[in-house]
């Protein structure tokens, strides 16, 4: 049997009277007619009257559920030793008590306490003392069957059942084991509805925050317009946490366009009690003015809120606020503002089929695996998200600010006074802090006028890339179209791909356009010049090495040419950038007969493969139907410059690089990935990661949580091949010291040790151990 309840309250000054007489008195009543209120557990429940006052409450009933709640174990202080939570129930009409706990506001929000006759705010103190004397308190983490998140010493550690800790109540708790498999699923799902890696890692960072990061500080906007997916996960954090999400208006919220909002505001503001996340899944425009109480919010301050006809509510403020929106978010750029909003741009114009996959893997697992990703985030990536993600869009300007970008673009500066688009001061300032300017005196024509500038080019790149664009179209033709190819070069002795640093092999070709021996030969030494006394020759691409074959549309049936659809030429002109532009850059580039014969430009452009990419490549053929096809690093082959074939034509070199051969920019290899050209769709790179940096969100989500050994307890001293050898060793030795930084001697002697058997130098190795030591605070 149970031990009986007994507690001793304590008396504050201007407390409550009768607490002890009521928290004592009341019992189960047998009758379940007969009662004051039904408690958590659906039990009718009996409180003590005032016998002395023709059987009055003493105080309120809500009072007197949160003392009954006390009394059954469902109330605990958190580890601040102020924040009072209560025990969070089921909602399906078993009514179970579940593991997860909620942070109060208030007692009389939570209990429903109203009218100002009603309500006595120092029984908020009086239960916090009482839940001060219980030994047990609700961590401030995460929870899962078999794990929990938690910070401890500064960082995030992972909390295994056996562990004292683990035994406690955290604020939230998912009744679910934590899986790799999930994890790694849930990955690929952020980097599928997110423009870059780092807006990826942005989201999935998104979930854990309210728990994991180490002061309240952090808020999000999600920047998109539709078709991406945001709404998917918005919904699904609230299906599966109701009670700790809150949908708010963020106008309302913020206290509209100017920053007024009066009572509205503090109606809105009930809505952040409780909760743990609260966003809006289609903001407004947010302007400079509604910079202050956003900021508010972000760092958890005490607010105000109140109900029509009731008294005002004051609270700290525990949801983390998330701004989904495809319309201005103008924030001052102060380094205190740069620390607190984290910004993740969604890729945008997807079709509604292609989020099945997405919802099935909602409908079956919920928030669950989103909150596992979010907390190995966490965990692995320490406490700061990325700041090089870059919000807004040249369609939301005005005509005033399309203007200034005009102007800066052309001339580096705009004259403030000049503009025919009269603004407001106020619309002035948003504009400045927009667009990422500043106001400085310059001297023109020997007259000093104000003029704005940039300040912050990484905000500002967004409208000068846009206006940049418009004006290459522009240049192109009158009529729009894309460049033509360039001329053929007419040189006695062609030169080929090697004679400009790329790495290929060759064969022959007989037969039209075939080769047998392109496989065989690309391994021997007489693989390594074109054959000689033949007409035609066949290109075998090398590792790391990318032929792009831009070719002709054609019936998918019939195979005929279609005269009148984009060529693959057409598509990256106008899609990636114009030929000889920093996104196309000039490389040896090859005219095809294909396209000749039907007068439509054809080419094979070769170019280098970036690290991310290597091994990552299809060797495919009108993929999707796009007229664009690729033969990479060894596993197939074009004909080569200057062969001829009879039945096809003449293959003409038309262009070489300026220097050495140009590696694949950014933006031509993210049109690659979003068009899969890349294999292992659920394990997509990350663009533009640097050797030695932290391995991308779909490693880690892959990488499994235990560091695994070989037999008897030694890690895995293999040599690494080239090509990933930076990288893997790097992902390899960071793992290991993360996971285990009281050796990291050892570790670091064992990298040399493997770093060495796989062919890196000790300046290379001591480069990767510095590099680990820093992105780990010097640990």
């Amino acid at each position: 049997m149970n031990a009986p309840f007994r507690h001793t309250c304590s008396i504050i000054p201007d407390g409550p009277s009768n607490v002890q007489n009521v928290l004592m008195g009341m019992r189960v009543s047998p009758d379940p007619w007969k009662h004051t209120f039904y408690d958590r557990l659906g039990r009718s429940i009996e409180v003590p009257r005032n016998e002395m006052n023709r059987n009055k409450p003493y105080f309120d009933d809500g009072y007197a559920k949160a003392l009954w709640d006390f009394r059954n174990g469902s109330m605990l202080l958190g580890e601040d030793e102020r924040t009072l939570y209560v025990r969070d129930v089921d909602r399906s009409g078993a009514n179970r008590l579940l593991d997860s706990w909620h942070a109060i506001g208030s007692l009389e929000d939570e209990y429903h306490v109203t009218g100002r006759s009603q309500v006595y705010l120092p029984w908020n103190v009086q239960l916090r003392v009482e839940c001060s004397k219980l030994p047990g308190r609700v961590l401030h983490g995460v929870k899962f069957r078999n794990m929990a998140f938690y910070r401890i010493d500064g960082r995030v550690r992972r909390i295994l059942p056996g562990e004292k800790l683990f035994d406690n109540p955290f604020e939230v708790f998912m009744d679910v084991d934590y899986s790799d498999e999930l994890v790694a699923e849930a990955g690929e799902f952020l980097r599928f509805v997110t423009a870059d890696g780092h807006s990826a890692e942005n989201l999935g960072r998104m979930f854990a925050t309210p728990l994991l990061e180490p002061y309240k500080h952090l808020f999000f906007v999600l920047y998109g317009g539709g078709g991406n997916g945001k709404g998917i996960l918005l919904d699904t954090l609230h299906r599966s946490l109701p009670t700790l999400s809150a949908a708010v208006t963020s106008k309302t919220l913020l206290g509209g366009r100017n920053g007024n909002g009066g009572f509205a505001t503090d109606q809105e503001t009930l809505k952040l009690i409780g909760a743990l996340w609260a966003y809006d899944e289609d903001a407004d425009t947010i302007t400079l003015e509604q910079a202050t109480l956003l900021k508010k919010i972000g760092t958890g301050d005490t607010m105000v809120a109140r109900r029509v006809q009731e008294n005002a509510v004051s609270f700290k403020n525990k949801a983390t606020f998330i701004i989904a929106s495809n319309n201005p978010v103008i924030m001052s750029m102060t380094e205190a503002l740069e620390r607190r909003r984290v910004f993740v741009r969604m890729r945008d114009g997807r079709a509604e089929d292609e989020f099945k996959d997405l919802l099935r893997f909602r409908d079956e697992h919920g928030i669950a695996p989103f909150l596992m990703a979010s907390c190995r985030l966490w965990e692995v990536r320490g406490d700061k998200p990325w700041n090089d993600v870059v919000i807004g869009s040249a369609d939301d300007l005005t005509e005033a600010q399309q203007w200034i970008v005009d102007c800066i673009v052309a001339n580096g500066y705009a004259v403030s006074r000049d503009n025919p688009f009269h603004e407001t001061d106020a619309a002035h300032r948003n504009t400045a802090m927009k667009l990422g300017l500043k106001s400085k005196p310059k001297r023109i024509n020997g007259e000093v006028v104000r003029v704005l500038v940039v300040k912050n080019e990484h905000v500002f790149s967004v409208y000068r890339d846009s206006t940049a664009r418009d004006m290459t179209e522009a240049l192109q033709d009158d009529e729009g179209h894309t460049p033509a190819l360039p001329d053929p070069i007419e040189d006695a002795a062609v030169k080929t791909p090697d004679d400009c640093g790329y790495h290929v092999t060759f064969g022959t070709v007989s037969e039209g356009k075939r080769s047998y021996d392109w496989s065989r030969n690309r391994t021997l030494p007489e693989g390594k010049k074109p054959p000689t006394g033949v007409a035609a020759y066949a290109v075998v691409p090398a590792e790391g090495v990318a032929i792009i074959d831009l070719d002709v549309a054609k019936d998918p049936t019939t195979g005929e040419v279609l005269r009148d659809a984009p060529t693959g030429w057409d598509i990256f002109n106008r899609e990636i950038g114009a030929y000889g532009s920093a996104d196309f850059p000039k490389t040896y580039l090859v005219g095809t007969p294909t396209g000749r014969r039907n007068g439509l430009p054809s080419a094979h452009a070769y170019y280098l493969i970036p690290p991310e990419l290597q091994g990552k490549l299809k060797n495919a053929v009108h993929e999707k139907g796009m007229p664009v096809d690729i033969r990479c690093e060894g596993k197939g082959y074009v004909v080569g410059a200057g062969s001829h074939i009879p039945e096809t034509g003449d293959y003409l070199l038309l262009d070489l690089p300026d220097g050495q051969p140009p590696v694949m920019p950014p933006k031509m290899a993210r049109w690659l990935i979003d068009h899969n050209y890349v294999s292992e769709a659920g394990n997509r790179p990350t663009l533009g990661r640097k050797t030695g940096e932290i391995p991308s969100l779909s490693e880690i989500m892959r990488r499994p949580i235990t560091v695994t050994s070989t037999t008897g307890g030694r890690p895995d001293m293999t040599p690494v091949p080239a090509g990933s050898r930076n990288n893997d060793l790097h992902a390899w030795a960071y793992g290991r010291l993360l996971n285990h930084p009281e050796n990291a001697d050892a570790i670091q002697r064992e990298l040399f040790e493997r770093g060495r058997a796989s062919g890196l130098p000790d300046s290379e190795l001591t480069t990767i151990w510095q590099s680990i030591r820093r992105q780990l605070g010097g640990r």
